[in-house]
């Protein structure tokens, strides 16, 4: 609730990321011992009552899982709050106004948003000793099956679907600093694992997964490349046309690796490009459903370590175009 002002109970004072938005009446009010400010917001936190409540001054607060948020104007009844906020040389159309029904609609978004992100964690929290008890099963599998696992497709991309579930649940929990070490590792391999990995969700899309095999040079690699590339072959999945195919393919000199990931999909207009990298935006013309998360984290990665890269967007009609992701890794051994 940024844009909401909050009374800070440790410091006892008011806070909002908007400055402005903070009555300098309720400023001046909430220092001063004689006014009543401070007992309104102590008696709300000893109560403990969620609700809407309003201060002696005429604003309105909300009280909801130890928070307060308060200086609100309630806009069908003004009077009073209009008179304090003119006495500062302020004017009330500066501030939000709210009937009560919205606010309560406001409160009762905020309550679900609270609870729905408390489920989300616990069920990834459970995801997560799975994806153990599935690290143990395949393990086992490698050691005591080895002959079967290097003939069998289907039993290679079984293994690696451990590798899915924990990488997919980092894309919610987000990178740590301590995950992005470096390691001299071939790009190929890595991609051949992930063409078997997502073999399946291809195939139901008719997708032919084209990758160069002829990658030679040893590079600097975050241990979250692996994640990154992860989720652009995935997104090159989701958001290709049906019965097309995505191009995998290497550029090497004696110090660098370039890779391109290529794949045909909706017409992404101009004034999107500047936006696919944003946590949490999603294409005008998106075929697939999703979070809008993948490509900020990609991003992240590549920042983190200043890997080059660009995307290229290539028009092809009305209708639909080429979706490049173009990366620079440097060789080992000029780094």
């Amino acid at each position: 609730m940024k844009n909401f002002v909050t009374y800070d109970k440790s410091q006892q004072n008011l806070k909002c990321d908007i400055a402005e938005k903070i009555p300098l009446y309720c400023k001046s009010c909430i220092v001063n011992d004689n006014k009543k400010c401070q007992k309104f917001y102590k008696d709300l936190f000893t109560q403990n009552k969620p609700g809407i409540y309003r201060c002696p001054y005429g604003f309105y607060s909300y009280y909801i899982r130890n928070n307060i948020y308060t200086s609100i104007v309630n806009k069908d009844d003004v009077s009073q709050v209009k008179k304090n906020i003119e006495s500062k040389q302020q004017k009330i159309k500066q501030f939000d106004q709210y009937s009560l029904e919205q606010l309560a609609n406001i409160v009762q978004d905020y309550e679900r948003t609270i609870v729905e992100n408390i489920e989300l964690r616990d069920c990834m929290h459970d995801l997560r000793n799975i994806g153990g008890y599935f690290n143990s099963m395949t393990e086992s599998i490698s050691i005591n099956y080895k002959e079967l696992i290097e003939k069998d497709d289907d039993v290679k991309a079984l293994i690696s679907l451990y590798d899915l579930i924990n990488y997919r649940l980092n894309v919610f929990y987000g990178i740590n600093e301590s995950d992005n070490k470096c390691i001299k590792a071939k790009l190929y391999p890595l991609f051949r694992k992930l063409k078997v990995m997502m073999r399946y969700q291809a195939k139901k899309k008719k997708i032919n997964i084209k990758l160069d095999f002829e990658q030679e040079n040893t590079l600097i690699l975050s241990n979250n490349i692996y994640l990154a590339m992860f989720i652009l072959l995935e997104n090159a999945i989701k958001h290709s046309i049906s019965k097309s195919e995505i191009d995998v393919q290497f550029e090497e000199t004696s110090t660098e690796t370039v890779v391109m990931i290529s794949n045909t999909s909706p017409l992404i207009c101009e004034d999107e490009y500047t936006k696919i990298f944003e946590r949490g935006y999603r294409g005008k013309n998106c075929i697939s459903k999703g979070s809008g998360i993948g490509l900020s984290l990609v991003k992240q990665i590549l920042d983190t370590h200043k890997y080059k890269y660009k995307l290229d967007i290539i028009p092809l009609n009305k209708e639909i175009c080429i979706f490049k992701m173009i990366i620079t890794f440097p060789c080992s051994k000029n780094y």
